[in-house]
């Protein structure tokens, strides 16, 4: 095996993360070397146990190894180490970076130029909302998005992206071949063609709950600033918050609604300091980056034409979800006339029904 073939194989070994490769490679001064090392030196590293110094010696006759290169050559799946310029470079100013990087789709060098977005697994409409109009905007001023394709404001982030026509980038707490979870794999899909869903993991790799701690690293990692949407006082998006702290990073949050418990962390974060975003303009002055274009965050209804009762029914709607009685006090116009506007501004793109009946710009 050559020395990028160790890595590989290294890499395989669960145990192994970026601390224990940095320290194998600090004592024995190659991958080649750790895997030709004796089992009484190995065991004298410093966090190395007996199961993972059993794990490095089963690599020797190559077995792992050619497993992992069929299974890449098969997917149409690039394994990158940190010495090949495929391997994303952002990943090399944090500390400790993964031994090897599984890529499905490509990374570009530009890609450095990102921003992460990620927030609650269990977002309300306004959390939902703001995602998509955050990514929406970055991808339009040149900004790749990056997540971790999670359920609620790490999906949203990455299909308003997509629906942007830019790039993204997708990390996963699981082996590349494990997309997790399931139901995001069109999602993969489509993240692959117009970026990139990347992992750390082997291929196999289940999606356990210490995996992603691991994951979250490496989203803020690839990113210049991380924004949260909709946190609570706990979770993994404050997690990649902490890291992007460690690395040098911008911390950004979405302000939300005081009584809302998925609140309480953005809150807590912008208390401590984060900058408060209301826009990708908030954003990109930050970081020092101009702002190409004018961004609106309601709605649509400059591109299309209005009639005055639609255009009045409009005006009552804000960010809080109204229902159509509501609107007919607010409007003076009677219920059939407003269900016959709401209908047009719905079927215009304009407005969206929530749950209970309500609606909202």
């Amino acid at each position: 095996m050559d020395e990028r073939e160790c890595i590989i194989a290294l890499n395989t070994v669960v145990t192994i993360g970026g601390r224990r490769f940095a320290n194998l490679i600090r004592e024995f001064g190659s991958a080649k070397a750790v895997i030709r090392a004796k089992e009484e030196e190995l065991r004298r590293v410093k966090g190395i146990g007996k199961e993972t110094v059993r794990r490095i010696l089963a690599l020797r006759d190559g077995t792992v190894l050619m497993r992992e290169i069929q299974k890449a050559e098969k997917l149409g799946i690039k394994i990158a180490t940190q010495n090949e310029s495929s391997y994303p470079a952002a990943l090399l100013n944090m500390p400790y970076p993964p031994p090897a990087i599984y890529i499905l789709g490509e990374v570009l060098p530009s890609d450095a130029f990102s921003i992460a977005i990620v927030g609650s697994r269990k977002p309300s409409y306004y959390g939902t909302r703001v995602a998509r109009f955050m990514a929406e905007n970055a991808v339009e001023e040149g900004l790749a998005v990056v997540s971790g394709m999670a359920r609620g404001i790490d999906s949203v982030a990455h299909k308003g992206a997509l629906k942007g026509r830019g790039r993204t980038i997708a990390v996963l707490g699981s082996g590349i071949d494990v997309i997790y979870p399931p139901e995001n794999e069109k999602l993969a899909q489509k993240i692959a063609e117009n970026g990139a869903v990347i992992s750390e993991f082997s291929f196999g790799t289940c999606p356990f709950p210490q995996n992603f701690p691991r994951r979250n690293r490496i989203i803020s990692g690839l990113a210049l600033g991380v924004v949260i949407v909709q946190a609570g006082e706990s979770g993994g998006a404050l997690i990649t918050a902490d890291f992007a702290l460690e690395q040098g990073r911008e911390v950004f949050a979405v302000p939300g609604e005081i009584d809302n418990p998925l609140s309480r962390g953005t809150h807590r974060l912008i208390k401590q300091g984060a900058r408060l975003v209301e826009g990708i303009g908030d954003v990109l002055e930050e970081l020092g980056i101009p702002t190409a274009r004018e961004h609106h965050r309601t709605n649509n209804s400059n591109k299309v034409s209005l009639s005055s009762r639609e255009k009045r029914v409009l005006l009552q709607l804000g960010f809080s979800p109204m229902s159509t009685d509501d609107i007919v006090v607010a409007t003076g116009f009677s219920a059939s006339q407003v269900t016959s506007a709401l209908v047009s501004l719905e079927l215009k793109g304009i407005v969206t029904r929530v749950t209970g009946g309500y609606v909202r710009s």
